[in-house]
Order: structure tokens, then sequence, then C-alpha cells
């Protein structure tokens, strides 16, 4: 067992912490007020500058809305989060996603892949569709789940770059934290093979220039990973 790194956290990070388990908690309800600024510092022992700096952060993840002259206010994330407040929702879980969470994003991850394959298929060269094979041959060779869901986020990745929509690879490189969580647990509990034979299907019928099979591929491995998560996610 390795050494984990220690890192130093601000009291800025610690602010905004305890603010979003209160929110995701229910001790703050939608709509709430929060004390005010003076208050804060008083109640939590820090300055201002901190308050400040934690209440701004809290409005880019969603979970308040500073209004001028009437102060902050709990906000429904669902509404005005980004996948940033996923990240946070994770935290308070202890760095698990629950069932819904799992069942959303493997929805978008399907719908996003559809749209990749199609690209993929119809605009990229036979020498980058050769290419990939490179990023095959990592996910074979990875060492253990962490390392094989890396490599499988790379590969998808790359084929994200190679579908030539500029926003495709921004939202999947997103959700990278999310998709190696999952792939890692895919990778402990099922097989790190499971993961390379899928993507080695993926990748024949992308050589093929074969959309039907790509689609039947990609969405058979997303309801594959929902079903089998389904044992060890809640």
């Amino acid at each position: 067992m390795g050494f984990a790194k220690i890192t130093n956290v601000s009291l800025t990070e610690r602010f905004v912490q305890q603010v979003e388990n209160m929110i995701l908690s229910g001790e703050l309800a939608v709509g709430e007020k929060l004390p005010s600024a003076r208050d804060l510092c008083i109640k939590m022992g820090i300055s201002r500058p901190v308050v400040s700096a934690g209440l701004i952060e809290l409005e880019k993840l969603g979970f308040v809305e500073i209004l001028p002259r009437k102060g902050a206010f709990v906000c429904d994330y669902r509404r005005k989060g980004t996948v940033e407040t996923l990240l946070a929702i994770m935290r308070y879980n202890g760095g698990a996603m629950r069932r819904n969470e799992v069942v959303s994003l493997l929805q978008v991850r399907k719908s996003l892949e559809t749209l990749c394959m199609e690209q993929v298929i119809n605009h990229s060269s036979d020498e980058e569709l050769e290419n990939l094979g490179l990023y095959l041959d990592a996910i074979a060779k990875a060492e253990n789940p962490e390392k094989t869901a890396e490599a499988v986020f790379a590969f998808h990745h790359e084929l994200a770059v190679l579908s030539g929509n500029m926003l495709l690879p921004l939202l999947y490189h997103s959700f990278r934290i999310e998709s190696l969580y999952l792939w890692t647990i895919c990778g402990k509990h099922f097989g790190c093979r499971q993961l390379y034979e899928t993507k080695l299907s993926l990748y024949q019928a992308l050589l093929n220039r074969d959309m039907a099979t790509a689609t039947t591929v990609t969405a058979g491995s997303i309801q594959t990973a929902l079903e089998q998560l389904s044992m060890f996610i809640s």
C-alpha cells in the first residue's frame, strides 16, 4: 500500500464543504436564507474574505443564489447545478454515486456515444481508426482495475476527439471522475477482461464502419453496466 498524498485544505474549501453537507442533508432547505456574512464569520470563526469566496463558489456549484442587498439563499441544485455539483454530491456520499445518479450518467453516455460513433465512422480516416488499436492495447495491458479504467477512458475520449465535434471531448472529459469510478467498479467485480472484450468489439465495428453494430455494442455495454452496477449501488 502506497502513501496517500497529504493536501492542505483551505478554510474556504472547508466552509464550502460544510455548507454543501448541510444542504445535501436537508439541514438547510431550498429557499432558506443563509445567515449574513457577518453572522457566518462569528459562528464559524472565519474571516469575511473566506465567507465571500465560499459563497461565490457555492453559487457556481448551484447550491446557493446571491441576491444583491437581500443575501444568500439555498437553491435547488438540480436546476442550477453543473457537473461539479455531482462531484460535491459524491463527496457527501463518501466518494460514491447513488443508483439514480448512475442511471442518469449512463443515459447521457448512451446518447453522447451514439452521436460519437456516427461522427467517427463518417469523418475519421482509416489511419485514425487503426491507431485506436494503441488505446485498445493499453486496456489489455493495464495492471489493475484502476489502470484499466484510465485506459478505457482514454479510448473513449480519443473517439470523442476523432468525432470532429468540438463539444464532445469537452463533455466527455467533464465526466472523467464519474466514469473512472464506474469502470473501476466493473473491473473489480466483473473482471477487466470483460471491459477489454467490449471495447474490442466496438473497435472492430468502427474499423468496418458498421454503425449498426457499433450502436448495438454501445447500447448493450451500457445496459450490462447498469445491470451489474445495480448489484453494488443502492
